[in-house]
């Protein structure tokens, strides 16, 4: 009779996992859950940063805020200032939310493209936008439109429309222009003529012939120098003649296209620049109002600046302040290196700048020479400071009542760093919040710990006269993180 044998090693193999099952010992334990996140904060705590005063209004966040569903965005929210309301948008769409900082209430929602800031005639901030399908039109600081092209192709700028030649471009920059006011209305319509082609040399030795024969012609009015505009505020427009002149033109209703004053490089020995062997092209920097100067104010002083850098091929570049009213030449100052421009025609921006109208610092970035960046005294044409690149970097976000808020990069924390806008010394660093945004009256988003808060300025001090206060104003320059 034939048995089978079961491997021993087999039968002990079998005889353990047996054991083992009915054993009754306790199964490896269960993976503990993970802690619950703590609750977003909804107190401040601490002190505020400097230049911010007041109380906190209200917080933005968690389950217990009276806030506006896009603050739940899982990408975040980015929000900047204009005027006296917040800019609020979506990390992960194409919306955006304008509210009024006092009180939070909506005053413009939709989805449309941010394309940046800008003023109107006034040098009031406003809204630079675009539909998604890429028309363009603008809203005022109360959300309200100010502009939308009358036809197709036109631009925005400064408060009033511009009209081009079709088939405009940079090199083809000759033909009919016209100017309007915000609501379509024209203003002015005028031709900026190509120059004449030079005449071949036996024909202008005909006609000089000719005119020695005949009695001496009658003097013809030359035709005015005209250009693109590129620059616009109250009742004036500002155009580019594609060289080293501008010429500012009235769009007053009852004398528009009225020659008022020009700027020349090669004409004006005021700028220091004929000298060189190439003339210095323009660039618009921008209208900035002047601050009152603590003595008061001087009689027929200029309220605001007209800034223009000239800019060459090797040289440093030069810049000029101007009174807007009557082309008046303020200072000159030359930068520490060459600054190069955009196109001839590019329309007035602070090519990067932050201006601070509380004591009148323009923060202006530099693309050669040792300083990333030079503090300007707009009043006075003088440099406060120079961010050096060997004093570590700092990046500036924007500018409040003397104070400059920026990051110090590559330190031990991103913490905000405050500056004093005179003399460059830190104010504030290491804090527990930082300074996302603040309005034109002083309304500010703070950044504490998962939390957005809305600080309200402190109360008015004036005594009660029946008069409304009014607000500190913003550069139209100036541009929130």
């Amino acid at each position: 009779m034939r048995s089978s044998r079961v491997p021993q090693a087999l039968t002990c193999g079998l005889a353990a996992l047996l054991a083992t099952s009915c054993s009754g010992d306790p199964a490896p334990p269960a993976p503990e859950p993970e802690a619950e996140p703590a609750p977003i904060p909804t107190a401040f705590e601490g002190q505020s940063p400097p230049g911010i005063e007041g109380e906190v209004l209200r917080f933005l966040h968690g389950d217990e805020a009276d806030a506006h569903a896009v603050f739940a965005d899982p990408l975040g929210v980015r929000i900047s200032s204009v005027g006296d309301a917040f800019l609020i948008s979506s990390g992960g769409a194409d919306q955006h939310l304008l509210q009024e900082a006092a009180t939070g209430a909506d005053l413009w929602e939709g989805e449309a493209r941010f394309r940046g800031f800008g003023t109107d005639v006034d040098g009031a901030p406003v809204l630079l936008m675009s539909d998604l399908d890429g028309s363009p039109f603008v809203l005022d600081a109360e959300g309200a439109t100010l502009w939308e092209p009358a036809v197709e192709g036109d631009l925005y700028l400064g408060g009033v429309g511009v009209r081009r030649p079709e088939e405009w471009s940079p090199e083809e920059a000759h033909g009919e222009y016209t100017v309007l006011a915000a609501d379509g209305t024209e203003l002015w319509t005028y031709d900026f003529a190509a120059p004449e082609e030079p005449e071949e040399e036996d024909a202008e030795a005909d006609e000089d012939a000719d005119r020695a024969d005949e009695e001496e012609p009658e003097d013809t009015e030359e035709p005015p120098a005209l250009g693109v505009p590129v620059a616009a505020w109250a009742d004036t427009v500002l155009l580019a003649s594609g060289d080293s002149t501008l010429h500012a033109r009235s769009l007053d209703p009852d004398d528009p296209g009225a020659e008022l004053w020009d700027v020349d490089a090669g004409e004006d020995e005021d700028l220091g620049l004929s000298a060189s062997g190439s003339l210095p092209e323009p660039s618009v920097l921008g209208l900035f109002p002047l601050p009152e100067p603590e003595e008061g104010p001087e009689e027929d002083a200029p309220e605001h600046a007209l800034v223009i850098r000239w800019s060459g091929t090797e040289a440093p570049s030069v810049l000029s302040a101007h009174d807007p009213a009557d082309g008046d030449l303020l200072w000159t100052l030359e930068e520490p290196g060459p600054n190069p421009v955009g196109g001839p025609f590019d329309p007035a921006g602070p090519a990067g700048g932050l201006y601070d109208t509380a004591t009148g610092t323009f923060l202006l970035p530099q693309a050669s020479g040792a300083a990333t960046a030079v503090a300007i005294d707009l009043a006075a044409g003088e440099v406060r400071w120079g961010l050096e690149e060997e004093g570590g970097a700092f990046s500036p976000a924007f500018t409040h009542a003397g104070y400059v808020y920026g990051a110090a990069r590559g330190g031990e924390n991103d913490s905000q760093v405050v500056l004093d806008a005179l003399d460059m010394n830190v104010v504030a660093d290491d804090l527990s919040a930082h300074v996302e945004a603040v309005t034109a009256g002083g309304h500010a988003i703070l950044v504490q710990d998962r939390q957005r808060f809305v600080y309200g300025p402190p109360p008015q001090d004036d005594e009660d006269t029946g008069e409304p206060t009014e607000d500190p104003s913003e550069s139209p320059s100036d541009e929130a993180s």
